[in-house]
């Protein structure tokens, strides 16, 4: 049976106002993504990390920093779109180190360094961290016919419910830190029994970055 005239444009009506809705749906979900995502390597990015413990507070994780060891002289040797490359297979190693573990997110949180974060109600970080250094271990082509072996200087941390999310960052970051000075290629945990550093209440506080600036100024002077 034919529908009348008006009844027919009412239907496309409302079919049209559907379709429109569910694509502003779409656009809106995508949004959301990129506000959360690394475009470069698909990992979430400062701000996804932040949601993520946003998501876990009062509840007890495991954090891992990655911190490249001389990820420069990729770029400086075969240029930028070599270092993004070996970002792109970095971050997918990491990603591939934590498919079995349930709601486990990798951040990028800045040129060359990651974070894994995992909810663990027992100590993990030091597993994780492990993992880590394995799926590096494989030499990475950043050209065609140029493997590039790379090696991480790795923090970890078994944060419990309800700790301050800026002091277990920093915590991860001095132990990251501590790896570098020993040379790289290894994994340092937090001990526990030294307590969480204080650190200034703004986000992922980077203590590196006060040394590396205590240095200059001792230097300066």
């Amino acid at each position: 049976m034919l529908l009348p005239a008006a009844a027919a444009l009412s239907l496309a009506g409302h079919v049209w106002a559907a379709q429109v809705a569910r694509a502003q749906r779409s656009r809106l979900a995508q949004a959301r993504r990129d506000a959360t995502t690394d475009p470069l390597t698909g990992c979430a990015n400062r701000t996804g990390l932040t949601r993520t413990l946003d998501e876990l507070d009062g509840e007890p994780y495991d954090l891992v920093l990655v911190d490249l060891d001389k990820f420069k002289p990729v770029n400086d040797t075969w240029g930028h779109a070599a270092g993004d490359r070996l970002l792109v297979e970095i971050a997918r190693r990491l990603r591939a180190s934590l498919e079995d573990v349930e709601d486990a997110v990798v951040a990028r949180i800045g040129g060359d360094e990651f974070v894994l974060v995992a909810p663990s109600s027992v100590p993990l970080a030091h597993y994780l961290g492990a993992e880590v250094i394995s799926a590096l271990r494989e030499p990475i082509e950043v050209a065609d016919g140029v493997p590039v072996s790379v090696t991480a200087s790795v923090g970890a941390i078994h944060a419990t419910a309800n700790e301050d999310r800026n002091r277990v960052m920093a915590a991860a970051d001095a132990a990251a830190y501590e790896a570098k000075l020993r040379g790289g290629d290894g994994l340092v945990e937090h001990n526990p029994l030294n307590g969480l550093p204080e650190v200034e209440q703004r986000p992922l506080l980077r203590l590196r970055e006060l040394a590396a600036l205590t240095n200059a100024l001792g230097v300066a002077a």
